[in-house]
C-alpha cells in the first residue's frame, strides 16, 4: 500500500479557496505562503493527535526560508503507538515538558494567519489541526491551501510517485531535511511546491488562480 492509498481521500479533496482575500491574478512569487507538516499518533484525524508541527515560510520570489518559523513538539495527552514512533521517532520521553496543543495553538494560528498554506496531503494536516482545535474548544477557520500531492498529480506526475521524497527525486530535486520529521517534511513540501510553481509559471499559469485551476483540473 502506498502513501497515496492511505491518504487517497486527501489527494482527491478539492482545496477550499474562499477565504483568500487577494485577487486571483496575484503572482505566485508574491503570495504569502507557509508550508506545514504534522507528525501524529496515527492517520485518523477523528481520533489521533498531533505530536509535532512545523511551519516553513516561502518568501517573496518563491524563496524557501532557511529555518522553520515554527517547529514544536506537542504533548498529545495520550499514549503514542509504537507503530507511529517507528515512523517519526517521537515517544513519550521526547515530550517531557512539551506544551499541549491548546498551549501551542496561539503560535500555530499566528504562523498561518493571512497565509495560503502548502503541504503534502495537506488536507490531512488541516483536518487534524481542526480536530485538535475542536477538542480544545479553540476557534479554527481552515485557511486556503494548496496540496502538493494534488498539484503534482494534476501536472502529470504519476501517483506511484506521490510520496514526498520520491516525488522530489522524480523531479531531480535533492531532499533537504529528515523525512518524517515535521520540520523536514515541511521543508521538502515547500521545495516541492516551488518546483511545481515554476512549472506553472513556465506554462503561463503562475498565479493564485492558476494553481486553483490546476487543483480543479480533471486528472487522467
Amino acid at each position: 500500500m502506498t502513501i497515496a492509498d492511505l491518504f487517497g481521500r486527501y489527494l482527491r479533496r478539492a482545496a477550499p479557496h474562499g477565504r483568500w482575500s487577494g485577487p486571483a491574478h496575484t503572482p505566485l512569487e508574491r503570495l504569502p505562503l507557509v508550508a506545514i507538516d504534522c507528525e501524529t499518533t496515527g492517520l485518523d484525524p477523528r481520533r489521533d493527535h498531533i505530536v509535532s508541527l512545523a511551519a516553513v515560510r516561502i518568501d517573496e520570489g518563491l524563496r524557501v526560508a532557511d529555518r522553520p518559523m515554527l517547529d514544536v513538539l506537542i504533548d498529545p495527552g495520550v499514549a503514542i503507538p509504537a507503530r507511529a514512533t517507528a515512523i517519526h521517532g517521537i515517544d513519550r520521553a521526547h515530550l517531557v515538558g512539551a506544551p499541549s496543543f491548546a498551549a501551542a495553538f496561539t503560535r500555530i494560528a499566528a504562523c498561518l494567519e493571512g497565509a495560503v498554506v502548502v503541504g503534502h496531503f495537506v488536507g490531512f494536516d488541516l483536518a487534524i489541526i481542526g480536530r485538535e482545535a475542536a477538542r480544545a474548544r479553540l476557534p479554527w477557520h481552515e485557511p486556503p491551501h494548496f496540496d502538493t500531492a494534488n498539484l503534482a498529480a494534476a501536472l502529470g506526475h504519476p501517483s506511484a510517485h506521490a510520496d514526498l521524497a520520491e516525488l522530489l527525486g522524480h523531479l531531480g530535486i535533492e531532499p533537504r531535511g529528515h523525512r518524517h520529521s515535521a520540520a523536514g517534511d515541511a521543508r521538502m513540501a515547500a521545495d516541492l511546491f516551488v518546483a511545481l510553481a515554476h512549472r506553472l509559471i513556465g506554462r503561463g499559469h503562475g498565479t493564485y488562480g492558476g494553481v486553483v485551476a490546476a487543483h480543479r483540473a480533471p486528472r487522467r
